[in-house]
């Protein structure tokens, strides 16, 4: 059952058929198609792209724009997937074709555009933090300039009341009135 799915994709190189795939069936393919596997994430990532690309083009009828990869066949495949510059030159750079290459060139580009949108969206995240604690930092002394501003003027209220009290206990003893 799960070769045919296998045989299936690499027959038809059908996008529906490779999203149905487990796991050890994409690693199958990929086996089929020369691709050497690091992690299993990025082979997917990779298989799933060329799905993408190739039933495109094959539903389009549309040839691959340059830098897109065409519809790989085995002996066309990326053999390099996850390995390192240093690695490929040590392998013979003449085994990995020109699209695989164009391949792993895009696929790099994407993931460091991911990267940048990432850390974009946390920077975003960072000043809004900090504009909201800044603003509450704000309201909190604004707050409390109020509170000394009312209990000041609520003293010099007693000390008026105070000082009128005086005054007129001094009157009512006929003392005389102090000098304002």
């Amino acid at each position: 059952m799960e070769e045919d799915k296998v045989k299936k994709f690499m027959e038809t190189r059908d996008e529906k058929i490779l999203e149905e795939c487990t796991k050890a069936q994409l690693q199958q393919v990929a086996g089929h198609l020369g691709i050497r596997l690091r992690t299993t994430k990025v082979a997917e990532r990779r298989l799933e792209k060329m799905a993408q690309l190739t039933a495109r083009q094959v539903t389009t009828g549309e040839e691959p724009s340059q830098g897109e990869p065409s519809q790989l066949e085995p002996s066309q495949a990326p053999t390099s997937v996850g390995r390192t510059h240093s690695e490929r030159g040590s392998s013979g750079g003449s085994s990995c074709s020109k699209r695989s290459l164009q391949l792993e060139a895009q696929l790099r580009r994407e993931e460091r555009e991911a990267q940048m949108q990432r850390e974009e969206r946390k920077h975003e995240a960072r000043l809004q933090r900090e504009e909201h604690e800044a603003r509450l930092q704000r309201e909190e002394r604004e707050r409390k300039a109020r509170l000394r501003r009312e209990g000041e003027r609520q003293l010099r209220l007693e000390e008026i009341k105070a000082k009128k009290e005086v005054e007129l206990r001094r009157v009512e003893h006929g003392l005389p009135s102090l000098p304002a």
